[in-house]
């Protein structure tokens, strides 16, 4: 803040005035470094007392703390965009439509706030939309790593692994033979179940995934029609934190599986 007011440009000017007159004074009384000294010190504290003014003054605090919400909107669009970019590679081609269409919202939201953005309601919304965004790119990359692991060919591939060493079975002749594929046969079934039951929970992932895709267009509208209040941070919080904890128990299940494949 201290710096803010030392470096306003009214403040600026008063010390490029003192510093001219202090050189002046030295240039034309050489000899009289008292009064260059009396020069300096009285220009100096007419500059602290515009410094000590501008931080009283209540435009430099609203100033100053639209200058602090705009940094923070502005980081946030910066880090949605460098999350899109780690993810990007990793999404399939239907996903990816789904997330450039989300971050096309965003630069309409961004667009419209450029016209309110001294509106402390349109500020906070904002920020949490852009909060919101940033969940969805996270979920969308968990769920993009997650449906690659379940996919239709490795259930197939398992699947087919498990037919073939049941028919092996059949003709084994040593006994300790069949006790270990019946082992390996045992553990691949208990595998399937396991990604069948997460590609359950994926298909369920994704319906809970397009409704967290619905509220940001929804809300885009919202926000565009002017048919929105602060009090809808909380939904917008809601959503937030649906979209985390979704991303939290993809992530968990990952490494759970990592843990069991050591």
């Amino acid at each position: 803040m201290l710096l803010k007011a030392a470096f306003k440009l009214r403040n600026v000017l008063i010390l490029a005035a003192v510093i001219f007159l202090t050189a002046v004074t030295a240039s034309y009384l050489p000899g009289t470094p008292w009064v260059q000294l009396v020069t300096g010190a009285s220009g100096l504290a007419v500059y602290m007392a515009a410094v000590a003014g501008t931080l009283r003054s209540d435009d430099f605090r609203r100033e100053l703390e639209l200058s602090e919400k705009l940094e923070i909107i502005s980081r946030l669009n910066r880090a949605c965009e460098e999350q899109y970019r780690r993810i990007s590679r990793r999404l399939g081609k239907k996903l990816r439509e789904k997330v450039i269409g989300v971050l096309k919202q965003k630069e309409q939201l961004l667009h419209y706030f450029e016209k309110y953005r001294e509106d402390p309601i349109k500020q906070r919304i904002i920020e949490q939309a852009l909060k919101l965004v940033m969940a969805y790119l996270k979920l969308a990359g968990s769920f993009s790593e997650r449906a690659r692991e379940l996919s239709p060919q490795r259930i197939n591939e398992l699947t087919a692994r498990i037919n073939a060493n049941n028919r092996r079975l059949g003709r084994l002749k040593s006994y300790q033979a069949v006790l270990e594929l019946t082992r390996t046969i045992e553990m691949d079934e208990k595998l399937l179940s396991r990604l069948k039951d997460e590609k359950r929970q994926l298909e369920m992932a994704s319906v809970r995934f397009d409704q967290i895709e619905s509220s940001i267009f929804s809300l885009k509208h919202r926000i565009l029609s002017n048919d929105i209040s602060d009090k809808e941070s909380e939904e917008i919080q809601d959503a937030i934190n649906e979209a985390t904890a979704l991303d939290n128990a993809l992530n968990e299940q990952r490494r759970h599986r990592q843990r069991r494949s050591l």
